[in-house]
Parts: C-alpha cells; structure tokens; sequence
C-alpha cells in the first residue's frame, strides 16, 4: 500500500511515495535534534506535549532574574550638573512595553559666557528635563521630543527682537533680563505654535495635489499624539518653569519647617478626571451631551495633547481626508471641533538650591502605580544611603556638557545590545515553569499597584529606583512578571511604557552660588493656564 495515493503511468515508476517519506524522516530528524523556532535549545526537562500552547514561554523557559535585573538596570542613566549654579545632578529612566517605541525623554542645556565673550566650561545657564508619551503611533512624540525646546528658544528670540533663523543668534543668552511673565508666555506660544504647524502642515497634505505617499508622510505626525511635561530651569533667576499637556506629570518634594518631606504637583492632569477640564469642555461644547463618556472625550483619554488632528481638524477637511488618503471616519458625535488643543498649563516654582529639593517628572507609566506622595517618599528613602552630589557608582554617567549630545533614548548604549535569545544560546540559565513560586493569592492589584510593604533601596539610579518599586520592589516574582514581559513578549499589555527623571537641586560641597540673582520673584509655585 502507497504512502501517498498517485495515479501512476504504466511504464513509469512513480517517486511521489518515497519523497514523502524522505521528507518526514528528515522534519523527524531535525525536530528531535534542533531548536525550534529559534536558536535557542529547548530545555530537555520540559515535556513540550504537556504544554498548553507552542508559546515563547513553554518552548523557551523564563529570564532569571538574574538577566532582568542586569538588563533593567541598564536602562538607567545619571547626568551630572553644576553646583555652583545649584544643580548637582539628575538621573533618567526610560523603559518601553512595547514596539513601537512612543516614549522618550528630553535633556537640553546651554553654557554661559564670560566678560569677553568666551565659553565658560562647566557652565549653566539654563537647562530643560521632560517626558513625551505618544499615543496611537510614535510620529507626534517622535517630533516633540526633538523641536519642543529648539520652539521655546525661538521665542525667546523673537522676543528680543533676534531672527530665529540667524548664524548669530546664541541660546544662551535666551533667558538673561527676560521677566517670568516672559517666559511663561514664550513657552505657552512655543507648544501651542508647534502644534499649529504640525496641523497646518497636515491640512495642506490632505487637501494638497501631491503624490500619495508624501501627503501620508507629512499628515503622519499630526495624526497620532502625545502628552508632554517640560521643566526649565532657569540658573540665574533660580525660576524652575513647568508645562505641560496631557497626563504627563511633574512633581516637587521639598521639606516643610518640621523637615518632613511633601510632595507639590508642578504639572495639570489633562484629563477627564479633574472636573476642571470636564467643566471647560462642557462650556466650550455646550448641549454636547455625547461629548464625554467612559472617562474620555470623543474616545481620547486626554483633554489635551500635540497632534491627534481627529479632534482638532474641521469635518470637511477630514472628510477629503477620508476620500483621497484611506483616512478615518470622522468620530461619532462629531459637531464642534476642536474638541483638545495643546495650550499648556504652566507653573512657576522659585527653588533654593540650599533647601535641597528634587523634581520627579515621569509618564503615567509611574503616575498609574504609585502617587505623588509616595513618590516622593521613595525618593527620600533612597537619598538616605545615597548621595546625589556624587556620580553613582554602578549606572552609566556623562557630563552636564555632554548633554546636549546625549541621546537618553539610546537604548544601544544604555541596555546590553546581546539579545534574549543569544543569551540562552550562550547558556544563561532559565527558569522552568514548574521553578517559579507557587502563589495563593491574586495578581491582579499587585501587577497594578505596588505594595509599599516591598519598598527596597537597590539601585544607585534613583530613576531607577522609582521604577523598580513600581514595578515589585522587593517582590521578585512580580518585578520578573512586569519586567519580562517586555522581553520575552514585545506586545505585552501587562503594564505601560514607564520614562521618569529626578533632578535634584543643591550646591554639595559649592556653599554658595556664583551666580548674581537677576529675578527674586518670592511667588512660589504660582500656575498659570494659558487658555
């Protein structure tokens, strides 16, 4: 009897039978002897047909923690400030869920210059910290993280009367004589300018004659969006200046009179849970009764934010949109647009280096899992085995001058460029399902709030310190959970892209600062809404 049922031509020997056992005999042969699916081995004590499914996890075990840690400390990097212009140093974390990347962090600073017009080493004379959290596609974050400070310095140009555009404009000199009031209003016209152009530049592709491909590029980064925070310090004046849009947030920990620490939020929440900003659509959208629900406005979790030209474009320009460049239908409810905008919310904070305060400014990648307060409690924990003045001993480390050439986003550099799959090719140990701890109790809060109860001090990042506990602290087993799934399953949804960065404020072993104080303003915290 044939393997393979043929019909055959008399006087012909048909092949077709001994091919089709040839062929299994070898697929047998390699699917006992090689890996599948990759180059890694499969572990011989894992009984692949008693697996549920042919996941990453069953064929392949679990990282260690071990390989977790290592590689999530890696993602950690400090960069060192001026004490004598009263910032000793901020440390950066930034660690993705998920391809692709729509989250980044932003450093920005410039030097100074002496009597005859020479650089100054070693120099501060402003510098910029913040967070860009995209949604819906990497284009917007990927625009503002790069132009949001170079739109700021342009209006400070503009300002004093300097062309944005000349060879011999200086960003230094940016915020010298410049009063408060001018800084906040250059920093609102820069976000909300950016925005514009980024629609603008939209609306002609839509509406536009050129080819296909080009309008899709140019509409790209107005067609998704993202939440900003921005912090600018301000050395001369000691002003640190916030704005923000959307659910980034920024958050001040200083010591009251009896030396406890507190938390102040710097930043605006822009979304439907502060009544504020229900209360401010519902007067700008009156009778819209459909406008919000489910705690978003037109299905979008912000009430502010770069790009998303789906709630800011008119209809018609959507429509065509819709017709010639395979766009979106236009949102149910749709009658009033636009329904966000990215005009920020600012704050102005006077800081005194000598107080020794901090900012943490993270995406809601932190904010979801911890609150301000506890934040800030952290933070002080760690400053009690740690000290901020000095480099750390174990994390990455660069200069206040590399630090307009510093990409913090490199993960090339700041992770082991060795991937997962060739470190168990070169032997790493795994960890067997029937390894892990048994658990009587339910993961479902413990992945989405850390307990404070597992709180630990490791890392000489505090970055990644705030990170780490967010995410398990002490609790291995879930630090491995949260912390693996972006290894072993690129697409997991177990927790969101998480980006944080503390700057602390101090002149260390520098009692005093060389800087003469141009702008005493007492108001401390004093925030302003450019709407």
């Amino acid at each position: 009897m044939s393997l393979v049922q043929s019909k055959s031509t008399p006087g012909r020997i048909n092949f077709w039978p001994f091919f089709a056992f040839a062929t299994g005999a070898l697929f047998f042969y390699y699917s006992k002897n090689q890996p599948l699916l990759c180059e890694a081995p499969v572990s011989s004590d894992i009984d692949l047909e008693e697996e549920v499914s042919g996941s990453y996890k069953s064929l392949f075990g679990y990282p260690t923690f071990k390989y977790l840690n290592s590689w999530f400390s890696d993602h950690g990097i400090s960069i060192l400030g001026d004490p004598g212009k009263g910032l000793l140093r901020y440390d950066d974390f930034s660690m993705i869920a998920r391809e692709p990347r729509q989250e980044y962090t932003i450093g920005a600073s410039a030097g100074d210059w002496d009597a005859d017009g020479y650089s100054v080493p070693n120099s501060l004379a402003w510098a910029s910290w913040g967070v860009v959290d995209g949604h819906r596609g990497p284009y917007t974050a990927d625009i503002v993280k790069d132009l949001l400070c170079n739109y700021i310095i342009a209006e400070l140009l503009l300002q004093a009367g300097i062309d944005p555009h000349s060879p011999y404009r200086d960003s230094r000199f940016v915020f010298q004589d410049r009063s408060v009031q001018n800084i906040v209003q250059a920093i609102g016209d820069a976000f909300t300018r950016l925005d514009n152009d980024l629609l603008k530049k939209a609306a002609r592709a839509i509406t536009g004659s050129r080819p296909l491909q080009a309008s899709m590029q140019d509409i790209a980064p107005a067609e998704s969006g993202c939440s900003a925070v921005l912090a600018t310090y301000d050395a001369r004046s000691q002003h640190l200046f916030v704005a923000n849009v959307g659910n980034c947030r920024a958050v001040l920990g200083h010591r009251n009179a009896q030396g406890t620490w507190e938390a102040s939020q710097l930043s605006v929440d822009h979304t439907c849970q502060n009544k504020d900003e229900v209360a401010k659509l519902r007067a700008e959208h009156p009778g819209e009764a459909d406008m919000i629900n489910d705690g978003q406005v037109l299905g979008n979790r912000v009430t502010r934010a770069f790009g998303d030209l789906r709630w800011k474009l008119s209809a018609k320009i959507q429509s065509i949109a819709y017709t010639r460049l395979f766009g979106h239908p236009l949102l149910p409810s749709f009658l009033s647009p636009p329904y966000i905008n990215a005009k920020p919310s600012i704050s102005t904070t006077k800081i005194n280096p000598s107080d020794e305060d901090f900012v943490i400014i993270a995406s809601d990648g932190l904010w979801e899992r911890m609150t301000n307060e506890q934040a800030v409690r952290l933070v002080s924990l760690w400053l009690t085995t740690n000290d901020p003045s000095k480099a750390p001993e174990n994390d990455r480390v660069t200069g206040l001058l590399d630090l307009e050439l510093e990409d913090t986003n490199d993960n090339t550099q700041r992770a082991d460029k060795t991937s997962f799959r060739e470190k168990l090719q070169q032997g790493l140990l795994v960890l067997k399902p029937e390894d892990l701890p048994a658990r009587g109790r339910e993961y479902k809060e413990l992945v989405k709030h850390g307990e404070e109860n597992n709180w630990l001090v490791k890392d000489d990042n505090a970055a990644t310190h705030l990170a780490r506990n967010a995410l398990g602290g002490a609790d291995e087993d879930i630090f491995c959970a949260l912390v693996g799934a972006s290894v072993v399953y690129p697409m997991s949804r177990l927790r969101d892209d998480i980006s944080i960065q503390v700057i602390f404020f101090g002149y260390g072993d520098s009692k005093n600062s060389d800087l003469k104080i141009t702008n005493n303003d007492p108001n401390l915290s004093d925030t302003l809404d450019l709407v």
